[in-house]
């Protein structure tokens, strides 16, 4: 390979994308299934048979996706999400996954020509030499985990999350978080390049065949902008040059000396999905207002939505902004308080399986070291809505080590939050606080923020987003 002839060192090179926990089963008869097609999307065989192809439709390897004036979405059986412009044809070269991680999975991909957004999944994550996507003009290999390609008889690549590089006959050039290249042709290096490679998203699928991933801008369901949201979110804060950790669940409430009036909050999305300004009241009458300055990932599966921001700001009663760095969130409109009474949840149990999570970061006030942690966290948790109990776990990788946390707390109302300790690394004291809301109809999403307290990393903070899986009368907590 040749010789890197850039690489930019910034804030941006530490940001972890966002992920996706997908099932993962053994060899499937096709490489990837169709999750969504609009207009004439067709399947071409390498002997040149054609077929038309829609939502459930299975995509073998050998096979080429041609959009015509459609586009299309596919998911392929490691987790990966393809999302496919109009005019595109994107070619399966040689796609191999057995359900592991054993060193014989390949993803080996050409972009014929057209209009890509990707975000990948298992395949290259442990070998990057065994994921590629190849144009004319150069190929494409990943250093993170999601990119845009726009190719013509040139090449705009963006890289969305992570970095990716860009190589050709020329060179190679690195790209972090938010970075685009140009590549004029086979012949001439990349550059770096203001235009950068934009796939609009289609139409959201009104009951999704997905839950998690890390762009909401891939074509995933998106939150519309508006009032009635609950936030819960954790990272760092900055005031008079001074560093602090917090994590805060804010939304509508009833304020008893305006006879019960419910006070507005108001969330703003971009086109994308991500989060970029939540407002809300602060107390008695005062707004407190969040912002995002550099968002690193978002994602929305229509109910719930979950993201970070490398960089944003916060003011209240009128003050002049502070900073913020490093902020998880999620957000939704919360569970209506009809749903949560006795007489609909209140003698049920639910529980939930992880859907979704941004991967953490970790500050070290000590040594002023910010790490990123590279594999999906895990967990579970549950809600006993009779008793108002919450309980649940998390394990969170950070570098060689992976802490764990068994919390248990409170609900009022659709917010609840909750404690417990930290076991892993050379953890002693180490404890953790966990902060969210359950979201849409009967709770069936569950969002939540968690700081670790006093790990080798220093405080870790990330969000994970939750899918009720299971609501029964039982004795929960309890038993």
């Amino acid at each position: 390979m040749p010789n890197e002839f850039k690489m930019k060192h910034s804030s941006a090179a530490l940001m972890a994308a966002l992920a996706a926990v997908f099932p993962l089963t053994g060899q499937a008869a096709g490489a990837a299934r169709v999750d969504f097609a609009s207009g004439d999307v067709k399947a071409l065989a390498p002997d040149g048979r054609s077929r038309t192809i829609d939502k459930g439709a299975e995509i073998a390897s050998g096979e080429t996706i041609d959009t015509g004036n459609g586009r299309a979405q596919v998911r392929f059986t490691d987790g990966a999400q393809v999302s496919l412009a109009p005019q595109t044809q994107f070619r399966i070269d040689d796609y191999r996954f057995s359900g592991k991680t054993d060193g014989s999975e390949k993803g080996f991909f050409s972009l014929l020509r057209g209009g890509m957004r990707t975000i990948t999944g298992l395949v290259g994550r442990s070998n990057r030499e065994n994921y590629k996507v190849t144009t004319t003009v150069a190929t494409i290999g990943i250093r993170g985990t999601e990119f845009s390609v726009i190719y013509g008889n040139s090449i705009n690549v963006t890289t969305g999350e992570g970095s990716n590089i860009v190589c050709n006959a020329a060179g190679c050039l690195i790209l972090n978080s938010g970075e685009t290249a140009y590549v004029a042709d086979a012949n001439t290096q990349p550059v770096m390049s203001d235009k950068m490679a934009e796939i609009p998203p289609p139409p959201p699928d009104p009951l999704p065949t997905f839950i998690a991933g890390n762009s909401a801008s891939g074509g995933f369901p998106v939150l519309p902008s508006g009032p009635g949201y609950s936030l819960a979110m954790a990272g760092q804060f900055y005031d008079s040059g001074e560093s602090s950790f917090f994590s805060a669940i804010r939304g509508p409430y009833s304020d008893s000396r305006h006879d019960g009036q419910v006070k507005a909050t108001t969330a703003n999305f971009d086109s994308s999905g991500a989060l970029t300004h939540f407002s809300t009241m602060d107390g008695g009458e005062g707004v407190l207002s969040v912002a995002a300055g550099v968002t690193a990932g978002a994602l929305s599966d229509g109910i719930i939505g979950w993201g970070r921001w490398s960089s944003g700001s916060i003011s209240d009663w009128g003050n002049p902004p502070s900073a913020l760095q490093d902020v998880h969130y999620v957000v939704g409109i919360p569970t209506p308080a009809a749903d949560m009474s006795a007489l609909q949840l209140g003698s049920m149990v639910g529980t939930y399986t992880l859907a979704g999570f941004t991967f953490p970061t970790a500050y070290n006030s000590s040594t002023g070291v910010t790490t990123v942690g590279t594999q999906p966290i895990s967990g579970s948790m549950s809600a006993d809505f009779g008793t108002a109990a919450v309980w649940g776990n998390l394990n969170v990788p950070m570098g060689t080590n992976t802490y764990s946390t068994s919390w248990g707390g409170w609900m009022s109302g659709s917010n609840f939050g909750g404690s417990g300790s930290v076991s892993g690394g050379s953890c002693c004291g180490c404890g953790s606080s966990i902060q969210g809301f359950f979201a849409g109809p009967m709770a069936a999403r569950a969002g939540l923020v968690y700081q670790f307290y006093g790990t080798d990393f220093g405080t870790i903070s990330g969000a994970a987003a939750f899918k009720q899986t299971g609501l029964a009368a039982g004795c929960g907590y309890s038993c």
